[in-house]
């Protein structure tokens, strides 16, 4: 009789990411198979697909989040998909976990995306200040662009949507939500989605106790509506 090791053979393997302490998906997760060198990285749903073989290494590597090597193993390979936490670096302040990612940290993110938006559409010369906080950019997209070229001036005001939602994650963050009120996984993420405040009330409550004092009144209400 003739036995065949299935799992020696290379194939794809499906995976999620989670947080360890909010049990949420992580997005931006660069994922490297340490024995082939395939790459994949997270969508926003925390998955990624990778070719592995049994018993190889996987490196995680995520901005935020401890460095994580995962040996994919016969229980951990079924079916196919694997899950994986990661642990996110925190620390204590006034009483509350808040995660380590700075502010000097979301400025350095920030520039970065604007670098690469001006380098995907091949604008000669810089768009952005390295001193600009993100608190709003105050620029003509026709003397950027020209009067006709829409594709540019819609790609520019996706990047200004996208920089807002990155300021509210930033500020109003799964790691720090949990430590006030407790919630995780799927109650988490129904708590963020309903009680997101806006880009422009971030923007105008700089301080940490402004954000205590909002997510204890949303808390408030969330816990009535769950009665």
């Amino acid at each position: 009789m003739i036995c065949i090791n299935t799992f020696a053979q290379t194939k794809n393997f499906y995976g999620k990411i989670l947080d360890s302490v909010t049990y949420l998906p992580v997005q931006d997760v660069q994922i490297e198979n340490l024995n082939t060198h395939a790459t994949d990285v997270t969508n926003t749903d925390g998955l990624f697909l990778i070719k592995a073989s049994l018993n190889d290494s996987l490196s995680i590597l995520r901005v935020g989040y401890y460095d994580t090597k995962y040996v994919i193993n016969k229980n951990s390979a079924l079916p196919d998909t694997l899950l994986i936490m990661i642990t996110p670096k925190t620390e204590d302040l006034q009483s509350v976990t808040v995660s380590s990612y700075s502010y000097a940290d979301y400025q350095a993110d920030s520039l970065q995306r604007r670098r690469d938006f001006e380098s995907l559409i091949g604008y000669p010369h810089r768009m952005f200040s390295q001193a600009n906080t993100g608190a709003g950019i105050g620029l003509s997209l026709d003397r950027l662009f020209g009067r006709k070229d829409r594709n540019k001036k819609r790609a520019y005001r996706f990047l200004l949507e996208n920089e807002q939602q990155e300021y509210i994650d930033f500020r109003f963050n799964p790691i720090l939500i949990h430590s006030y009120t407790g919630l995780r996984g799927d109650s988490l993420k129904a708590f963020i989605h309903q009680y997101e405040p806006s880009y422009e009330w971030l923007r105008t409550h700089t301080d940490n106790e402004s954000i205590m004092y909002y997510i204890n009144e949303k808390l408030k209400v969330y816990n009535h509506s769950n009665k």
